[in-house]
């Protein structure tokens, strides 16, 4: 039968947490097939009794990282019951959405599991062709921007979506498509900002800082004599430039100063088209030129999270007028001003992500874990009145970790005092879990009731689990 979008977070709600990209873009992220399990913070939704979860996974998870979720819930066993793992079985570096339309069984499980559901609807992790292929075999709406507006979160739409909504951009120049364009870029930004040290070129469709490159424009006279940093190890000229003629990319300033920083607001559009802010955070970069996400602190600095939530906004009207719906996040670029003054920062969209993102499953974790609201006035998640606040990353790793069990760092945590204590409303709560035993990687999220707390309880499990943290 066919269905609208009406409700969300009630029903069925089939969740597909495929990061689609190029296979070429998935490689650069160290157990990335382990991504999917970020969004079992999705479990949560099953506090509430009439919602059922069916949750598409390339392998089976562990299930001491099912049980693990789901302890978190007031009723475990109930939710259990409401909890429907559909796994395809292909172990690849493919998309997981790509695997689900190689396998016509789980498409069939899938719609099984569905119907009768007056309420259903599929909840992926970002929107490509292939999910919309998928929503199409399963009968089921999207919640997430159609295939057709996937467009708008590239590197190229974000910079012209913020100018249209006024909110400015670092210099540069977007939709480029040929080394000659990238050149001509670069040149005419060196002539306009002669004192520029160096410029970032963006693939239009990178993820997670992985399609960046950096330009040195000191002395700068071509691109085939340039200096030229790949933020991903394996990437080359060749490659790059070839990526750049299929994909599209852009070129910015890179600024090099004392004091940038790098927040970010996450929004969802409704089915109504009411634009919503969901979170802020300051983002915590690392990787050559701190070009990579690593994690994010909550919530972001008091003194300027008001403002990039405005201006976030602004940009998500632009996209709702566009027909986009569903979750997204804004990322900026905020240079140091005058500290005396009302220009204390100055204000820069650095690109949309039209999707779900690293910032997602912390902030629906805390929340969950915490029973907090989010205040969209302060930015703050509140509980009881009073602000929570928390540190995460997906990227605790060492060579001590591979080979540990999910369930025996579970219990490292527990036995050293540091998971998350309801009563007390502080503590560490997991992810990425399964990646442990082949890649010694793994996520957390570190809530406390101050930034500082916050800060402490994580370097205490990092200390405990890989050594001197990098947040």
């Amino acid at each position: 039968m066919a269905r609208s979008l009406s409700q969300l977070d009630r029903g069925t709600v089939v969740v597909l947490p495929s990061a689609t990209f190029p296979e070429s873009e998935l490689r650069k992220i160290v157990g990335i097939q382990h991504y999917e399990e970020r969004l079992l913070c999705t479990t949560s939704l099953l506090a509430e009794r009439d919602v059922e979860l069916v949750y598409i996974t390339s392998l089976p998870v562990d299930p001491a990282i099912v049980d693990y979720y789901l302890g978190f819930l007031p009723d475990p066993d109930d939710a259990r019951r409401r909890f429907h793992q559909v796994v395809v079985g292909e172990d690849s570096g493919r998309a997981l959405s790509a695997k689900v339309l190689d396998a016509p069984d789980v498409i069939e499980t899938v719609r099984r599991l569905v119907d009768g559901a007056e309420n259903a609807y599929l909840s992926p992790f970002n929107v490509t062709a292939l999910e919309g292929r998928v929503a199409e075999l399963l009968g089921l709406p999207l919640f997430g921007a159609s295939p057709q507006l996937a467009s708008l979160g590239s590197k190229t739409e974000s910079r012209r979506a913020a100018r249209k909504a006024g909110v400015d951009v670092l210099d540069g120049e977007e939709d480029l498509r040929s080394v000659a364009e990238l050149e001509a870029a670069l040149e005419g930004l060196h002539a306009r900002r002669p004192d520029a040290q160096a410029a970032v070129m963006k693939l239009n469709d990178g993820f997670s800082g992985q399609g960046h490159a950096i330009v040195e424009l000191d002395g700068f006279t071509s691109l085939e004599d340039a200096r030229i940093t790949f933020i991903a190890e394996e990437e080359s000229w060749a490659s790059y430039s070839a990526k750049v003629e299929q994909g599209g990319a852009v070129v910015e300033q890179l600024v090099r100063v004392p004091g940038v920083v790098s927040p970010s607001v996450q929004l969802r559009i409704t089915p109504g088209g009411a634009v919503e802010v969901v979170s802020n955070h300051d983002q915590i970069l690392g990787g050559l030129h701190d070009q990579v996400y690593l994690g994010c602190r909550f919530p972001a600095r008091a003194d300027y999270r008001l403002d990039i939530q405005e201006r976030a906004r602004r940009v998500g009207e632009v996209l709702a007028a566009d027909g986009v719906i569903g979750p997204f996040g804004i990322d900026f670029v905020l240079l140091p001003g005058d500290a005396d003054g009302d220009d204390r920062w100055e204000y820069n969209l650095s690109e949309i992500n039209l999707r779900m993102g690293g910032t997602t499953h912390p902030f629906w974790m805390a929340r969950a874990v915490t029973g907090g609201v989010y205040d969209p006035s302060t930015g703050d998640l509140v509980v009881d009145g009073k602000p929570k606040c928390y540190v995460a990353s997906d990227n605790l790793k060492s060579q001590g970790l591979i080979g540990r069990s999910p369930a025996e760092v579970i219990g490292a945590i527990e036995e050293a005092g540091l998971a998350f204590d309801a009563g007390r409303g502080v503590g560490a709560t997991l992810h990425l879990l399964g990646a442990l035993p082949r890649f010694g990687k793994m996520g957390v999220t570190c809530i406390a009731d101050s930034p500082d707390e916050a800060h402490a309880l994580y370097e205490e499990v990092s200390a405990l689990l890989v050594g001197p943290s990098v947040a």
